[in-house]
C-alpha cells in the first residue's frame, strides 16, 4: 500500500521524507557529488537530493519503502536517537540534524549479520564439495570465509579512518560514499552498477531455486504430493516463468510493510530444512547414521579433478553465500560503537556460519556421493512433510523476492527515471510516473526471469556470487585500503602487501568464475 503525505514546503526548504520500516532498509543510490544549490537528505545507504522549490506549495508524495533484513541484500536506515529510544518507527533525516546513534550490541549484529549470509545457497554447498573435492571444498570455504572477515573489518578501518580524520559528520554512511571519497566517482560508479547486478541476480537465484525444487515436486508420481496433484510434470522453464509471473504483481508493491514477517520465516525455513535434510539422511535415506556418511566420505574424491571444477562450477557459490560486504555499512550504521564492536561482529557471524554449513556440506556428500543433486533438497524423497518443508521455502523465497528486488528497482528508477526529483512532483505526473515505474519493474523482473535460464540454481548462485559479490568483497574493500594508506603516508607501506595480494586473489576468482561458468553453460 502506497503511503501519501501532504506536506506544505516552501521555497529553498528541504523535504522530511517519513517512511514505515522495520529494523533495516534496502537502499541503493548513485554517489553524489555535494551540497551544491540542492539539499540532501541523509538515508543511511541512500542520499537523495531534492531540488529547491518554487515559491508556491508543492504537493509530495512518499512512497513506504523495505526496511527488513534481507538475504544477501544491502539493508539499512538510520534512526532518529529519540525515536528509537521511544520505540517508534524510523525516519529519514536530513544532514542538518544530529548524527544518528545505532542501537545494535556486538551479539545482535553478528545475529543478524549471520541471517544474511545463511539462506538458500546453504542447500547448494554439497554439490560445491562434490565439485570442489571434501578437502578441496574445505579450504575453499575456509579461505573464502577469512577473506570476507578481512575485507568486511577492512571497511570498517577505512570508514573509522575517515571519521577520525575529518569528524564523525564527515564519515561515509554507505560503501557508494566510502568508494567515491577513496577511489573517485567513476569507481563509485562501478560499485553503485555491481550492487544492481547483485541484487537482480540475487533475485534471478530465486527464481531458479524456486522453479527447480518445485519441478522435483511436479515429477514425483509416488509420494503424491500436493505440487504433483495440481501441476503434474510440469517442465522446470514453465515453473520458472510462473514463477516470474507471481512474484512480478509482488514486486510492484511499494509498501513491505507486509513482508515483515518473511524474515522469520525465512529463518525458520532454512534451519528446518538443513535439520530436516541431516536427519532424512541420518534415519531413512541412505539411514545407518552420521558414522557410515562419515566413512562414505573417505571414499570420495578429495581435491577437484580441473580448475574449471574448482571455479567454474562451484568457487562462486560460496562466495554468493559469504560475501555480504555491501552489508557492511548497514550493520555498521545499526550499531552503538561499530569502530569497536563490528570486527568482533563479523568474525562471531562468518565463523558461526563456516562451521554448520562445513559440517552441512560433507555429511549431506557422504549420505548421497556422487549423486548429490546440484540443490540437495531434490536428493530427499517427497513424503508429505517433506513436501511441506520444500513448499515453505518456496513460499518465503517468493515474499522475500520483492524486498530484495527493490533494492534493485530502486537503483533503476534513481538512475532512469531521475529519481531524486521525482520525489517532489505534481499531482498530474502521478499516472505517467506509475507507467514508468510498472514498465521498469516489469523489464527488471524479465532480465531476473533471463539471468535465471543461464544455468540451474548452482550455476547462477555462481556467476552472481564469483562476479558481483566477489568484486565488491576482494577487490574495491583491497583498492579502498591501498588508496587510503597511500594518502595517509603518501608512499608504499609494507601493510599495502596483504592487500595486494587479495586485490590480486580478487582479479583471479572473478575472471576465472566469469570464464569458466559462462563456458560451461554455453556447452
Amino acid at each position: 500500500m502506497m503511503r501519501c503525505f501532504r506536506i506544505e514546503i516552501w521555497a529553498k526548504s528541504a523535504a522530511f521524507l517519513c517512511l514505515m520500516l522495520a529494523p533495516h532498509a534496502l537502499c541503493f543510490t548513485p554517489p553524489t557529488t555535494g551540497w551544491k544549490s540542492t539539499a540532501r537528505i541523509r538515508t543511511g545507504p541512500r542520499d537523495l537530493q531534492v531540488t529547491p522549490l518554487p515559491e508556491k506549495i508543492r504537493m509530495v508524495e512518499l512512497d513506504d519503502e523495505p526496511c527488513i533484513p534481507g538475504e544477501n541484500v544491502v539493508s539499512g536506515c538510520n534512526l532518529s536517537p529519540d525515536d528509537h529510544s521511544q520505540g517508534k518507527t524510523p525516519y529519514l533525516q536530513s544532514d542538518s540534524t544530529t548524527s544518528t546513534v545505532g542501537t545494535q550490541t556486538k551479539l545482535s549484529a553478528a545475529i543478524n549479520l549471520g541471517k544474511c549470509i545463511c539462506g538458500a545457497g546453504s542447500f547448494a554447498l554439497p554439490h560445491v564439495f562434490l565439485k570442489e573435492g571434501v578437502l578441496g571444498g574445505t579450504i575453499a570455504m575456509t579461505v573464502c570465509a577469512f577473506l570476507a572477515i578481512c575485507t568486511m573489518q577492512s571497511i570498517n578501518r577505512s570508514r573509522s579512518y575517515l571519521e577520525s580524520e575529518d569528524g564523525e559528520a564527515a564519515a561515509p554512511r554507505s560503501y557508494v560514499q566510502l568508494t567515491e571519497i577513496a577511489l573517485g566517482k567513476s569507481t563509485a560508479n562501478v560499485v553503485f552498477a555491481l550492487t544492481l547486478a547483485a541484487s537482480l541476480g540475487v533475485c534471478s537465484t530465486y527464481i531458479a531455486f524456486i522453479g527447480q525444487t518445485l519441478y522435483s515436486l511436479s515429477i514425483d508420481s509416488e509420494s503424491n504430493n500436493i505440487v504433483h496433484t495440481l501441476f503434474p510434470n510440469v517442465d522446470v522453464k514453465t515453473l520458472e516463468v510462473a514463477t516470474a509471473g507471481a512474484v512480478l504483481p509482488l514486486s510492484l508493491i511499494r509498501n513491505y510493510g507486509i513482508f515483515a514477517f518473511t524474515s522469520a520465516l525465512g529463518v525458520t525455513a532454512v534451519l528446518g530444512g538443513i535439520c530436516v535434510t541431516l536427519a532424512y539422511g541420518i534415519v531413512v535415506d541412505p539411514g545407518g547414521g552420521i558414522m557410515n556418511a562419515l566413512s562414505a566420505v573417505s571414499t570420495l574424491r578429495m581435491w577437484p579433478e580441473s580448475v574449471a571444477d574448482a571455479f567454474g562450477g562451484s568457487f562462486g557459490t560460496i562466495a554468493y553465500l559469504f560475501c555480504v560486504n555491501f552489508l557492511t555499512f548497514p550493520i555498521m550504521n545499526s550499531m552503538k560503537n561499530p569502530s569497536k564492536d563490528y570486527n568482533d561482529s563479523v568474525a562471531y557471524a562468518v565463523s558461526a556460519v563456516w562451521f554448520v554449513n562445513v559440517i552441512f556440506a560433507i555429511i549431506c556428500l557422504g549420505f548421497y556421493g556422487d549423486q548429490t543433486e546440484d540443490l540437495v533438497l531434490q536428493n530427499l524423497n517427497n513424503g508429505p512433510y517433506l513436501s511441506a518443508l520444500k513448499i515453505l521455502l518456496c513460499v518465503d523465497l517468493l515474499f522475500t523476492f520483492p524486498v530484495v528486488f527493490s533494492s534493485g528497482r530502486q537503483i533503476l528508477e534513481n538512475a532512469l527515471l531521475n529519481g531524486g526529483d521525482q520525489n517532489v512532483r505534481n499531482v498530474d505526473d502521478s499516472t505517467s510516473l506509475m507507467l514508468s515505474r510498472a514498465t521498469l519493474t516489469i523489464g527488471a523482473v524479465s532480465t531476473c526471469f533471463g539471468l535465471s535460464q543461464v544455468g540451474g540454481f548452482g550455476v547462477v548462485a555462481n556467476l552472481v556470487g564469483g562476479v558481483a559479490q566477489g568484486t565488491l568483497a576482494f577487490i574495491i574493500p583491497a583498492a579502498i585500503d591501498i588508496a587510503l594508506s597511500r594518502r595517509q603516508r603518501g608512499k608504499f607501506d609494507e601493510s599495502e602487501i596483504a592487500q595486494w595480494l587479495i586485490g590480486g586473489f580478487g582479479v583471479a576468482v572473478v575472471a576465472s568464475v566469469t570464464y569458466f561458468t559462462l563456458n560451461e553453460s554455453i556447452s
